[in-house]
């Protein structure tokens, strides 16, 4: 959002007239955490309850930084956040699993129902920040490219009030729930922006406003007539699509904003009356750029329906079918697969020469053959001879109805759009109405290839059976075979299964179960020892592996420096933000995550105890009391963990902050003192810690002071230690947190500004893969891992199956995607792998199976690439175009939203990192404009 424009954001739920009122104002207050706090057993028993229950249209939600709450989840030993392997057997203490019976100072626990003594991390997590979630100055906008799951989740309003009151933080980021058309609820995350104009000054700077799309066109007049200061009875309010008169909108008041096709950055008008009664626009114009120059009348019964259409630009095109498609906000996607669509001759003349209406199908689950008219319709538009570029206003508005995850504005995934659009049609045009018969698959047992493809494809056809079924659908062999030696089961599965689209992974089997993480060591006695104070490595473990295996991978790349004696946390905003235990789940890590490795001399000083991690409740308390992993670290010593910092030479204006807040500087330092240290010498080993690892010999010494901090605050300014005091510090934490302040507006140390203290991404092999290599690794035999287990019915249990995929049918159009994204609970990934792909001769015969090869007369397995989904940049943040062959000339244009234009076959071929989902059409279907066959095929 361009917030710097806002005067007012209204957000409108869809339970009536309720309107919530956001404006760029000062920043709410930070929430203070309660001083008492309880144990993560009855945290965990308070909220979970409250996270289950289904969403409520008007309710009011809340979301919070995915980061923070893993790290409750956690705290809290929620078993979703751990790998199963990783999992301790017994899970937390619920009431039910007390003795109601037994004395209420003394429950008795069930031996088989025992509490879990420790929790998954040693710290209780910190406040609740949700800044990175936030576009830069705003405290109400959400970032565009933030994903559920991964940056963030939706919790209702009691269980984000009990997570304040225990942990204090914000800035809050309040959504409500709204019910869509098809009876779903879903949480508005993103209001339709609009750009209010008002008809006696339409040039100037339009007012931005935000709106739920379930607000009705009566309830947005009457509130953007109260700001602006008009008369709703001298007042007409016009849908100005491009700035142009698009529809009038007084007949349609009690339609919501979404149900007149408006999109992200719309502009509205406000009209207002003439003295003498007239209007400034007159009743029926001519605009030239809408409808071919058609007359748009104000009063006309029949243009309700065209204008709620899409919306098509009048001019000369590039050439006939090459037509922009308007970004109505974030839709790239859905422009660059829409664009593959469309020059796919067969499908494409279906829809437009109105051929499918024979077919039409009104008892379509959901879409009621809605998709496939809208989809024609858009189509009609774009190869007319006229059109030159089409908003895709209804088309858009359709997709969102039948498929809620694309009724918003964020950015989508095209391969998903594509499969949906491709389902939806084949279902809109499907012969089979009504109730479909249920079809068992059916194994071979010893049959034949062909019998039982046959077989496999008439049961398909008895439940599908369109026109897009013919065009896209093909057919794999699958086999299947148990791991047990052949004596002893020798199972072994063999079936024929469609396919609508082939998913070739860029990385093999064995290299998706790993994952790559960059360490940066922290040496101890770096400088007395003559050897690097700070160093990274970068290693590669399975994704499945301890915390522990991790740190032996890591040691192994450092000279003399040992397991025990090392020490894992994440740096997160400068600070120390988690422990990792050696029992805790790689999974939980991400790669791009800071990584500080230290050795220390005790590494023991920094576990913490389970009492420390689960308060003392009596219940609790009671059992941790007997449970070997119960006792507190068996060091004498206690861990410090001292940050840096320094105040600015002004003054750190935060969200929130009513204080001078310390800037932090540099890579924190850990070590161990006794646990009755005293000021003098704690502030003793501060001092060697800073000769060893900061300090460089013959550089300046500036002065500082170590002050004693809260760990979630070290940038607040805490107890001074005095050095020159011996007397016990009482450092009753198994961890302490300190921080040297350095001297104000001295010049600190190299040692806290390295450039090279930053983290490097872990190196990937970026070897140029060819498409033909990656389709061979797609029928190679590949061993399935825990999560795929297949059921073995002669062994009577999940087994790690052996799997083999080949092509048995190949369709006249087959969809490729290359797997570029990669995802886990904990990340997403893209990869950069560069893939060669042919543009013409793709032969697929060396990939199926001999039975559809070895025939007298075999079907055509050559194919040209007729158009390419490209996507450009990174995950969050990327965009996609879309490169296809023009079956008027043969000749490729790129497809850029809006923008065409007519590119070399250089220019196609060489973009082989953003390649995502390849288009290719058979031989026996090609074009005759693409020119001659070329030989030979590309085997």
């Amino acid at each position: 959002f361009c917030l710097g424009y806002f005067i007012r954001v209204v957000l409108a739920v869809a339970a009536g007239q309720q309107h919530m009122a956001e404006t760029e104002q000062p920043p709410p207050p930070v929430v203070q955490a309660s001083v008492a706090t309880i144990s993560p057993l009855e945290e965990y028993e308070r909220v979970e309850p409250l996270v289950k229950q289904p969403l409520r249209a008007g309710s009011a939600y809340f979301l919070i930084n995915r980061r923070w709450y893993t790290e409750w989840l956690q705290w809290v030993g929620h078993p979703c956040v751990q790998s199963p392997k990783m999992r301790p057997v017994a899970g937390p203490l619920l009431p039910e699993e007390l003795d109601t019976n037994a004395d209420a100072e003394s429950p008795v626990i069930s031996a088989s129902k025992r509490t879990r003594t420790r929790s998954w991390t040693k710290d209780r997590p910190g406040r609740i920040d949700n800044s990175e979630l936030l576009e830069e100055g705003s405290v109400a906008a959400i970032k565009r490219t933030v994903d559920e799951r991964s940056d963030y989740e939706i919790v209702p309003e009691d269980a984000w009030n009990l997570l304040c009151s225990w942990y204090g933080g914000g800035p809050p980021i309040k959504r409500r729930a709204i019910q869509l058309p098809s009876g779903a609820v879903q949480v508005e995350l993103f209001g339709l922006q609009l750009l209010v104009h008002k008809s006696s000054n339409v040039d100037a700077t339009p007012l931005e406003v935000i709106e739920s799309k379930c607000t009705t066109i009566r309830e947005l007049k009457a509130s953007l007539c109260e700001e602006m200061g008009l008369d709703p009875a001298k007042t007409r309010i016009w849908d100005y699509f491009n700035n142009k008169h698009y529809e009038l909108l007084e007949k349609r008041q009690d339609s919501s904003l979404e149900g007149c096709r408006m999109v992200d950055q719309n502009p509205i008008l406000l009209e207002e009356q003439n003295e003498d009664g007239t209007w400034p626009h007159q009743e029926t114009t001519t605009d030239n750029d809408y409808l071919g120059g058609g007359s748009i009348t104000s009063t006309s019964n029949n243009i309700g329906q065209s204008m709620s259409a899409d919306v098509p630009s009048v001019g000369e095109p590039v050439q006939r079918g090459a037509v922009g498609l308007q970004n109505l906000g974030n839709t790239c996607f859905m422009n660059s697969s829409i664009q593959c669509l469309s020059n796919i001759p067969p499908l494409r003349e279906y829809f437009v020469s109105e051929e499918y209406k024979e077919s039409l199908n009104r008892q379509a689950y959901k879409t009621q053959g809605k998709l496939a008219e809208s989809f024609a319709q858009l189509l009609g538009l774009m190869w007319r001879e006229d059109t030159t570029r089409v908003a895709p206003r209804n088309f858009k508005f359709q997709v969102g109805q039948f498929a809620e995850q694309f009724s918003g504005y964020g950015q989508q995934d095209s391969m998903e759009l594509i499969e949906y659009v491709l389902d939806g049609l084949k279902e809109d045009t499907n012969l089979i109405k009504g109730q479909k018969p249920y079809v068992e698959v059916k194994e071979a047992e010893g049959r034949s290839d062909d019998e039982v493809a046959a077989e496999a494809m008439e049961n398909y056809r008895l439940r599908s059976d369109s026109r897009v079924d013919d065009l896209f659908v093909g057919l794999f062999k699958s086999v299947v075979r148990c791991p047990a030696p052949q004596e002893k089961c020798g199972r072994c599965s063999v079936t024929f299964d469609p396919f609508l689209s082939a998913k070739l992974p860029l990385v093999s089997q064995v290299e998706q179960r790993h994952v790559g993480f960059t360490l940066t060591v922290i040496r101890e006695r770096a400088a007395s020892l003559d050897r690097p104070a700070v160093q990274q490595v970068h290693v590669k473990v399975f994704k499945d592996v301890s915390v522990k295996s991790l740190i032996e991978e890591a040691v192994k790349e450092v000279e003399d420096l040992e397991t025990e004696r090392c020490v894992l946390i994440e740096l997160w905003n400068k600070k120390v933000h988690k422990f990792f235990e050696d029992t805790e789940a790689v999974e939980s890590i991400r790669p791009e995550d800071f990584l500080l490795l230290f050795e220390v001399r005790d590494a023991k000083a920094f576990q913490v105890s389970a009492e420390q991690r689960w308060g003392t409740t009596a219940a609790v308390s009671r059992t941790l009391a007997t449970a070997p992993e119960a006792t507190a670290s068996s060091s004498s010593s206690c861990g410090v963990v001292v940050h840096h910092r320094q105040v600015p030479p002004k003054p750190i204006t935060t969200w929130g902050s009513s204080y001078r807040s310390r800037e932090l500087h540099g890579l924190p330092m850990l070590f161990s003192v006794p646990k009755n240290a005293s000021g003098r010498v704690l502030c003793a080993e501060v001092s060697r810690g800073l000769e060893e690892l900061i300090f460089e010999k013959e550089g300046p010494r500036p002065s500082w002071k170590v002050y004693r901090v809260d760990k979630w605050s070290p940038d607040v300014e805490g107890t001074f230690i005095d050095p020159e005091n011996d007397e016990a510090l009482d450092l009753r934490e198994t961890r302490e947190y300190c921080a040297v302040e350095w001297e104000e507006g001295a010049s600190l140390p190299a040692g806290l500004s390295r450039e090279d203290l930053r983290p490097t991404p872990a190196p990937r092999r970026e070897a140029e893969q060819t498409l033909q290599a990656l389709l061979q690794a797609f029928v190679e035999d590949e061993q399935l891992g825990p999560d795929d287990a297949w059921y073995c019915r002669n062994c009577k249990e999940c087994v790690e199956a052996w799997k083999r995929l080949e092509f048995h049918v190949t369709p006249p159009i087959l969809v490729l995607q290359l797997k570029r994204f990669q995802y886990t609970r904990w990340s997403r990934e893209r990869l950069n792998t560069p893939v060669h792909f042919p543009l013409e001769g793709l032969d697929l015969s060396s990939f199926a199976t001999a039975t559809s090869r070895n025939v007298p007369d075999p079907p055509v397995m050559v194919y040209d690439l007729a158009g390419m989904s490209k996507h450009i940049g990174s995950l969050g943040g990327g965009h996609y175009v879309a490169y296809c062959r023009s079956s008027e000339d043969g000749e490729w244009y790129n497809f850029d939203d809006g923008c065409v234009r007519r590119v070399s076959v250089e220019e196609v071929e060489a973009d082989k990192v953003g390649a995502y989902v390849l288009f290719y059409i058979r031989r026996d279907y090609r074009p005759t404009s693409f020119g001659p066959l070329p030989t030979p095929a590309v085997q």
